[in-house]
């Protein structure tokens, strides 16, 4: 329920601030009092764009901020939850600021930095608000369907059927996807199956060229490499020799003074050392002998590499990858028949698990449209409409993600004229009516605790705006209304009434918002009903009031 507004620097509203009461609250005020701005504030609050226009003239930003009780069983609280949001009395506080400069509004749900559509999500789970837009979105077959299923609790089975619905896309999706490549695989399996050939002859290993190309670099120098290993082996020998002498010579002086010990030591180990370089280098000239063949088949093995290279590559690990997929290719050729059947297979379990949830959802809808339809009939009955017939069409539609049902509200307003479709027929009048037969009877099944109306009397009037009024002040026995009305038969069945005026200072426009009551309230019913507060106006104010349901 909404129970705080406070808006600040907003068009003509410097500061405004109120309370709302549970029940029925109106909100009245001449043309051009100001009205339509407080609705703006209200907009915004429910996530609309914001618009840096709005913001009043000299100052840099404007606030709109609320606070919102939300009943304890109301599953938005576990939304709120997972966003992080504690309650404080069971109440949120939301909070929208726009800058003048027109860079982003801050949104802020308990000092939390909320996004605007988080911000929708949120309002619109508390909020309703209907104006004239929202009497136009009820001409739309797709605004009617949701009012049906909201009707019938269908959230369930039709989150069952969007998922089953896009399983059968994504598996047709895969279908047309394997057609195209099997189709590709079959237009070049002559050329793969030759082209894996041709690698797979080939045997390649990984790096395979690299370590080829410095083995042949390596054996081009040969000679160069065994000369210098040769004379580095003659060298070696004679530091050996030397070496020997050095550490005999060592070993007796080590002998006198225990302190050259250590200097044996490291001469014996550069000994051992070079001993085992020697052995080294004639173990690797055993191994690396040049061999002219052997160098001709490793460039004819280069030679083989860098063909495949050109054709398959340009890398070596390319020509891998190429096979790779060159084979995964033929693989899901061969296995056409299997691999296709199977994934029709799919589509046809996905399609019947489709048609049964679709069935349930149409059978549901089928018996809930007869009840909805009666109570509509029933409560346009009471707001001048007692000839009013009220259908709604279930025909059938090609699948959906909501399924196979086209939904479409006819209407009848007069007696022998045959129901058509809402949108043909019916008057604004007639259409504010059956939006508020529709909350009326939708009430009970959601759990949105607050109605705002703006201008759902227009057009209205007489016995019509009693009818109305009546209504309205049955719903809000179950829910807060906040009405914006011009009508007095609908003001003065109100619980709580709010006027909005308008004042001038020092040359700048002010809009003002007080609740009134006692003679005030009867005084504005008057100016209300006449234009006037002569006696006789505030006579038939007083009796309104007085005979207030």
């Amino acid at each position: 329920m909404l129970e705080h507004l406070e808006i600040r620097n907003f068009a003509l509203i410097e500061n405004l601030s109120v309370d709302f009461s549970e029940g029925f609250n109106v909100i009245t005020g001449e043309t051009g009092s100001g009205k339509s701005i407080i609705l703006g504030a209200l907009g915004l609050l429910m996530g609309e764009k914001a618009d840096s226009s709005a913001v009043r003239s000299g100052k840099d930003e404007l606030v709109v901020d609320a606070v919102v009780s939300i009943p304890k069983d109301h599953e938005i609280r576990a939304w709120l939850e997972e966003k992080g949001v504690e309650l404080e009395d069971d109440s949120i506080f939301i909070k929208r600021t726009v800058k003048a400069n027109g860079s982003r509004s801050i949104i802020h749900v308990q000092n939390q930095l909320f996004s605007r559509s988080d911000l929708t999500y949120l309002a619109d789970a508390l909020i309703d608000m209907h104006g004239q837009s929202e009497h136009q979105s009820l001409l739309q077959s797709d605004k009617q369907r949701k009012i049906l299923d909201s009707f019938a609790h269908n959230e369930a089975l039709l989150k069952q059927i969007e998922k089953a619905y896009f399983d059968i896309s994504t598996l047709e999706k895969q279908q047309e996807t394997l057609k195209k490549q099997l189709e590709e695989g079959q237009r070049q399996k002559d050329y793969l199956s030759f082209a894996l050939g041709e690698i797979e002859s080939a045997s390649i290993k990984e790096n395979e060229d690299e370590e080829l190309k410095e083995k042949v670099r390596i054996l081009g120098q040969f000679e160069a490499i065994y000369d210098s290993l040769m004379l580095c082996n003659d060298k070696l020998k004679d530091a050996r020799t030397s070496l020997y002498d050095a550490l005999g010579c060592m070993n007796k002086a080590a002998k006198i003074d225990d302190k050259l010990s250590s200097f044996s030591s490291r001469l014996e180990s550069q000994e051992i050392e070079t001993s085992d370089i020697v052995a080294s280098i004639k173990e690797y000239l055993s191994e690396v002998n040049y061999d002219e063949a052997s160098v001709n088949l490793m460039q004819e093995r280069l030679a083989q590499l860098q063909k495949l290279k050109r054709k398959y590559g340009p890398t070596l690990e390319d020509v891998l990858s190429f096979q790779k997929k060159a084979q995964d290719t033929l693989d899901l050729t061969e296995n056409f028949e299997e691999r296709l059947n199977d994934c029709k297979k799919q589509i046809g379990e996905a399609q019947k698990k489709y048609l049964e949830l679709a069935k349930t959802l149409s059978e549901k809808r089928k018996k809930c449209a007869k009840v909805l339809q009666k109570d509509i009939e029933t409560v346009l009955k009471t707001l001048g409409m007692p000839n009013a017939r009220f259908e709604i069409s279930i025909t059938d539609r090609e699948r959906s993600s909501f399924g196979t049902d086209s939904i479409e509200f006819l209407i009848s307003a007069n007696p022998g004229e045959g129901v058509k479709p809402l949108k043909n027929i019916a008057s604004g009048g007639e259409l504010s009516r059956v939006m508020l037969s529709l909350k009326t009877v939708l009430s009970s099944s959601d759990a949105i605790q607050s109605q705002i109306f703006d201008e759902i009397d227009s057009g209205i009037g007489g016995s019509v705006a009693l009818s109305l009024a009546s209504c309205m002040k049955t719903l809000s026995k179950t829910k807060q209304v906040i009405a914006i009305t011009h009508l007095a038969s609908i003001a003065s069945q109100a619980d709580v009434q709010m006027v909005v005026s308008k004042s001038v200072k020092d040359g700048r426009t002010y809009t003002h918002l007080v609740q009134v009551s006692g003679q005030e309230r009867v005084h504005e019913i008057a100016r209300m009903l006449s234009g006037d507060e002569s006696e006789v106006s505030l006579e038939h104010a007083r009796q309104m009031l007085t005979e207030k349901n």
